[in-house]
């Protein structure tokens, strides 16, 4: 059986910092743009990765907190975001 797949959510900012300080740290974690990152943060909730062993979304969890911004890990085997009801 092969190890379940998670997603990272980004969902916002902690109150810890201001919004531009979380923004620069975002963006040099990820070796953005500033400009990207603070699009990115416009566009709440957003996937910033996917397809994620169970301990390398904790590890992504973990260095994106530590900056300040909010995430979730969500697990996709419950995705059921492609079906609707007709």
């Amino acid at each position: 059986m092969s190890e379940p797949l998670y997603r990272i959510v980004l969902t916002g900012y902690t109150a810890d910092k201001g919004e531009y300080y979380i923004e620069v740290g975002f963006s040099k974690l990820f070796k953005i743009s500033y400009e990207e990152a603070k699009e990115l943060f416009k566009n709440v909730p957003t996937t910033i990765k996917d397809g994620l062993s169970i301990d390398q979304a904790k590890q992504y969890k973990k260095e994106i907190e530590k900056i300040g911004a909010k995430c979730e890990i969500d697990d996709m085997r419950y995705d059921f975001s492609g079906l609707s009801i007709d």
